[in-house]
């Protein structure tokens, strides 16, 4: 068995070569390594290692990839409360393969759940950086997104509750719910609303207050979608774009698992699109992740009921911006501006949709 290592420094040419012979990936040995480190995760819960490699004999696996690491900080905390690296390495482990767009190919990825180490070897995408979310996406980048992930959804819809997909995180439901309202909404709200009262009036500040109150009925009361498959991080952040087109490769897939497709559509929408462009082409959007649905075999949800959805679920998205700006360490610069950013979208999209009227 191939142990799970807990920070970069245990990465061996020993522990590479077991963790890559485990999968038949190479032949030979890993003889010696160079390690980078390039980022602790913008997204807060994990660092970044290039490991370049050197092998006994040539290998077919390249010889740089990227090694993702259990965050090395106190995030870590909340990732084990959502589970998030046993939800990434499912995902590569167990339907990478089956997603109908490109995202990294996966190495090794497993979890230690006694420390709650995790590690995942995936292939490096060279000096690229994802689209800036701070800056928003494109009209062109968000018909594409969307159609992405609808063929995705369609792929999935109405057959996760299946055995064959027990092993999913179901975090849409309601009992999940109520305990993400305990365990994180509740406790992050008073923070968020002391460190950034300069962006809440107090309109803001009630809606934030009652949506803690009333989580179940934004989370997973009250919506037509059905359970699919879900990326749950699905934002300008997340995608890579070529240099010629819009056919995104989709990283981060921690909290992926079972969920109403709608989240990864309304996330998307309320939290990585400038307000000017979300209002002025979220109904066509709505129209083509319909028409994308039933073009994949979704024949029962309608304009309509994905419009009502949408509007509860703008709600539901506070749970991001909320953990973010209550509870996590945002003591890099573009953290904090990241929490500014998605806490002030996601109430603009509020208060534009009229949603605090579903509030009782």
């Amino acid at each position: 068995m191939v142990d799970v290592v807990a920070n970069a420094s245990q990465i061996t040419p020993e522990w590479l070569t077991q963790a890559l012979l485990s999968n038949g990936l190479i032949k030979s040995s890993v003889t010696d390594v160079n390690l980078g480190v390039i980022g602790v995760g913008v997204g807060l819960m994990a660092e970044l290692v290039r490991i370049e490699m050197t092998f006994e004999n040539p290998e077919d696996i390249p010889a740089v990839i990227i090694a993702k690491i259990a965050a090395q900080n106190d995030n870590r905390e909340v990732a084990k409360i959502l589970d998030f690296y046993n939800r990434e390495a499912n995902f590569y482990n167990k339907v990478a393969d089956q997603i109908p767009f490109r995202v990294p190919a996966s190495y090794f990825a497993k979890v230690n759940d006694e420390t709650y180490d995790c590690v995942i070897l995936m292939e490096d995408l060279g000096d690229v950086s994802a689209n800036d979310q701070l800056v928003g996406s494109s009209e062109a980048e968000a018909f594409s997104a969307i159609e992405r992930i609808a063929n995705v959804h369609a792929i999935y819809w109405g057959k996760v509750k299946s055995p064959e997909y027990s092993w999913m995180y179901d975090f849409m439901s309601v009992n999940e719910a109520k305990r993400l309202q305990t365990l994180l909404y509740r406790p992050s709200l008073r923070p968020t609303i002391e460190k950034f009262g300069h962006l809440l009036d107090a309109e803001a500040t009630s809606v934030l207050t009652k949506t803690g109150e009333q989580y179940p009925d934004v989370w997973a009361n009250n919506m037509f979608s059905q359970e699919t498959f879900i990326h749950g991080d699905y934002r300008q952040d997340n995608f890579i774009y070529p240099e010629d087109g819009t056919d995104a490769v989709v990283l981060d897939w921690q909290v992926s698992g079972c969920g109403k497709g709608i989240f990864d559509f309304t996330y998307f929408i309320c939290q990585s699109l400038q307000p000017d462009v979300r209002k002025r082409i979220d109904k066509q959007l709505v129209e083509l992740y319909v028409e994308k649905l039933r073009e994949g075999g979704v024949t029962d949800y309608s304009f309509e009921q994905c419009w009502s959805d949408y509007r509860r679920m703008v709600l539901g998205c506070l749970m991001v911006p909320v953990t973010v700006c209550g509870t996590l360490d945002l003591s890099n610069e573009r953290g904090l501006a990241i929490a500014e950013c998605i806490l002030e979208r996601n109430l603009s999209a509020i208060s534009d949709l009229g949603s605090a009227e579903l509030l009782k």
